[in-house]
């Protein structure tokens, strides 16, 4: 006879996941910051200014896999790499500017084709944002600076999303 009751160790392994789970959303947010960071700091001296190629930006593809704590994980990446910007405190904005650039992420992770969108929003979004601030701070053509940006964004949120694709595809499989 078949039962549909589960057996002690998966109880507990089941309450275990669901009275932890603050606990690991806390834990793959800080995996996500770390891991920005991590990518930030080794790649800082491409990571900043006109021509930059902020190879951190491969991480923003968490949020395909957990739209939360890579959102948040993302946010705080970002603060924490830019505090060493060459640009000084009109850098740090840049987190107010993340949220609305990776919601865009968020918005369309579950959609096949579209989640690319999401990261050109995404680029699309940061550049603007960064073309502005370096024409602020050093007079630079907003327009040279925002393509400048734009293809270097997109390149690396359209890999990063594409990576994490595969990664939750394969752990979709697996389960």
């Amino acid at each position: 006879m078949i039962s549909l009751e589960q057996d002690d160790s998966e109880k507990s392994k089941s309450l275990f996941f669901t009275k932890n789970t603050v606990s690991l959303k806390v834990a793959l947010t800080a995996i996500t910051a770390a891991l920005y960071v991590t990518l930030g700091y080794v790649f800082q001296p491409i990571s900043f200014l006109g021509l930059q190629f902020r190879v951190a930006e491969l991480i923003v593809g968490m949020c395909i896999l957990f739209p939360i704590e890579g959102l948040i994980g993302n946010v705080i990446g970002v603060f924490f790499v830019n505090l060493t910007s060459p640009l000084g405190p009109i850098d740090l904005i840049s987190c107010i500017v993340n949220v609305p650039a990776l919601y865009c992420i968020v918005l369309f992770r579950d959609k096949k084709f579209l989640k690319y969108l999401g990261g050109v929003l995404y680029a699309i979004i940061i550049s603007i944002y960064v073309a502005v601030v370096l024409n602020i701070a050093f007079m630079l053509p907003i327009w040279l600076m925002f393509v400048q940006v734009l293809i270097a964004e997109v390149i690396l949120a359209s890999l990063g999303i594409f990576l994490f694709a595969i990664i939750r595809m394969r752990l979709e499989h697996n389960t």
